[in-house]
């Protein structure tokens, strides 16, 4: 009987456990962008994080909660081809959910990698995202930015 409750109480800590360390989640976000396209007066229009239409890029918010790993990717659509490379996050307004002001793509990759560590439910950081297009076939890059937002659940 005494091996039974042990087995029983060792079984519930155990899921317990399981459940608070596998509560944070890992975000992909993904830039979309029309390479051949893009130029700096229709960005709203050739980059998208797949939100609706009728969503500006000024008003994407991401859910997140402390602990939540967030990746940022970018990517050509199907029918344009050439490369996206996200180069910078950086902090504008309201509270910095991730515990900083900026985060840099430091090894090249064309992606970054924050972690949710502050804040408190219904905070939510304004910050911009600095992203490199190059057209396909070309060796030239040219910089845009947007400015998307986290809010804490």
């Amino acid at each position: 009987m005494k091996i039974n409750a042990t087995f029983y109480v060792l079984l519930v800590c155990t899921l317990l456990l399981n459940s608070f360390l596998f509560s944070q989640t890992n975000k992909m976000i993904t830039l979309e962008v029309d390479t051949e396209n893009i130029n700096q007066d229709n960005i709203e229009e050739m980059a998208t994080f797949g939100q609706p239409s009728e969503t500006p890029n000024r008003d994407f918010t991401l859910e997140v909660e402390n602990g939540d790993v967030i990746i940022w990717q970018g990517r050509a659509t199907q029918a344009s081809g050439g490369l996206v490379y996200i180069k910078l996050f950086k902090h504008e307004d309201g509270v910095q959910l991730l515990g900083t002001g900026r985060i840099k793509d430091t090894n090249n990759a064309g992606v970054i990698v924050g972690k949710v560590q502050n804040g408190e439910s219904g905070q939510m950081e304004k910050y911009s995202i600095r992203f490199e297009v190059r057209k396909r076939g070309s060796q030239t890059w040219e910089t845009f930015e947007i400015d998307p937002k986290l809010q804490m659940l």
